[in-house]
């Protein structure tokens, strides 16, 4: 675990709920910090994903109180970086969609540039892999890239894998790994019902966005399954968050508390609504059947100071996998409190995937 400091978290957290809602907030907590305050901030937005969304919000503060100019310059170098990465990847993604659209094959984009459309500025939420359904055309659509030249991989359970221009595609055969226990089964199924839903997606022509009803319970599964294994990030918070924010009142509100609830997911959405509304300044909640104050705290520091064993590579191969070990083992409470999966079950489905892979054990998840 790294530890942090309460009050570089608070600070963290204002400049967050700043650019997320352009909002006015009391900044008293920014008095009298110095240079290196600012770089713990720095390093603490970086770590969690929201580096760009920070900047945002430090150039929202007071010009007395924002950081000094050779920390802007080369804060604000790197987000336009993020800007950069962010464009070409919508790009590629634009790219495939219209190659798919032009032989007739749907897209729905799913994830990152979906939900970077609820963010005030989409290129600052911190891109990722792109997730695709082709809505029933998977086999045709890895296909007709094949054809292109690109090389499938067929190594992961609910997608194949493809890279067009240095951006990763992910295209889904499955929603979520439906083999994996009860909640897997009843979360595929339900989405396989609601993919038909679909609007126009906000940010790329041709392609479309699955249903907020979708994306309460694909979300949160996709969630629950990196969160006991590997952990998350705040970027996942704010993911969370800007969703709910514009969605709430948009969605059918008993069926998603059905799926929730019917799928063992509702304790781990009470809990992360819980922690947006405290720190992020989310203005939304759901009927959830209880609340989760003491738990939401422990996640939320979880989320602060989990430390990825990926961080590790240059130590050497048995240093990872022993990283890993304990690290899994360490999460045991995440099982237990947090999530609707079984732990042993989870040690079980792991050592079944490293003996297949062996590889896979080295593989960057975050």
């Amino acid at each position: 675990m790294n530890p942090t400091n309460d009050l570089t978290e608070n600070r963290l957290f204002l400049l967050l709920r700043l650019a997320l809602w352009q909002r006015n907030e009391e900044t008293t907590l920014f008095d009298g910090i110095t240079p290196a305050e600012w770089n713990d901030i720095y390093a603490l937005a970086l770590a969690q994903g929201v580096f760009a969304i920070a900047f945002d919000g430090a150039c929202m503060l007071p010009k007395e109180l924002q950081p000094d100019l050779d920390c802007k310059i080369q804060w604000g170098y790197n987000v336009k970086h993020i800007e950069k990465g962010f464009a070409h990847q919508s790009g590629v993604a634009s790219t495939i969609v219209r190659l798919f659209a032009d032989n007739d094959i749907r897209t729905m984009i799913m994830k990152g540039i979906s939900i970077a459309g609820y963010y005030p500025i989409p290129a600052h939420r911190q891109f990722g892999d792109v997730d695709i359904y082709l809505m029933g055309d998977y086999a045709k659509g890895n296909a007709l890239i094949a054809a292109k030249g690109a090389r499938i991989r067929y190594d992961y359970f609910v997608h194949s894998e493809f890279v067009v221009n240095g951006i990763n595609i992910e295209n889904h055969e499955t929603f979520v790994n439906a083999r994996v226990n009860r909640t897997g089964a009843y979360v595929e199924k339900e989405l396989e019902q609601m993919v038909a839903d679909v609007r126009p997606h906000p940010l790329i022509d041709k392609a479309y966005a699955p249903s907020p009803e979708f994306n309460a319970l694909f979300l949160t599964r996709h969630a629950t399954w990196h969160y006991a294994r590997e952990c998350i990030r705040l970027r996942d918070l704010c993911d969370w968050a800007v969703f709910l924010h514009h969605e709430a009142d948009n969605m059918d509100i008993d069926r998603v508390m059905r799926n929730l609830r019917e799928s063992d997911l509702e304790r781990y959405a009470s809990i992360v609504t819980e922690i947006c509304r405290k720190y992020l300044g989310l203005d939304k909640q759901l009927p959830f059947s209880a609340e989760y104050h003491d738990l939401a705290e422990q996640v939320k520091n979880d989320i602060l100071t989990f430390e990825t064993p990926d961080k590790l590579r240059h130590l050497g191969i048995v240093s990872v996998f022993m990283h890993k070990i304990r690290n899994r083992i360490g999460r045991k409470w995440c099982y237990d409190l947090v999530v609707p999966d079984s732990f042993w079950g989870n040690i079980f489905y792991s050592l079944r995937t490293y003996l297949s892979r062996p590889l896979e054990i080295f593989r960057a998840h975050i």
